[in-house]
């Protein structure tokens, strides 16, 4: 099994890549979420289908989301990490309530592996 230290690290980068302007989620996510009358939701990148079920639909978003699961990929590739060892990697996104223009203010990314080590990882 690879060390577990680099695999904390790249729960940490994906949610802090999400969280920047890089990850292409603004002004999508947060419209959505207002939309639907949230003010947080997640995306399961490990997911057949990643993309939230609560939001409507629309491509933008829907490449973003994509987007997001090929940059965890990338970051696991170069840390030379596999994969398969993750169970689950899921990104929360929760939006500025007191600005309401539905900017993202924190991530959190919650990464569970098979052999059941689990990382939560806030980036605001």
């Amino acid at each position: 099994m690879a060390s577990l230290k680099p695999l904390k690290g790249a729960a940490y980068n994906i949610a802090h890549h999400a969280q920047s302007g890089l990850s292409c989620l603004y002004p999508y996510v947060g419209e959505l979420c207002q939309k639907a009358g949230l003010t947080a939701v997640t995306i399961r990148l490990l997911d057949e289908e990643p993309y939230p079920t609560e939001l409507d639909y629309i491509k933008p978003f829907s490449l973003a989301v994509n987007a997001l699961v090929v940059k965890f990929e990338e970051i696991l590739s170069k840390l030379n990490l596999p994969i398969s060892e993750v169970a689950q990697m899921d990104l929360t996104i929760l939006l500025n309530k007191e600005n309401g223009d539905g900017s993202v203010y924190s991530v959190e990314s919650k990464m569970v592996l098979k052999s059941g080590v689990k990382w939560v990882q806030v980036v605001e």
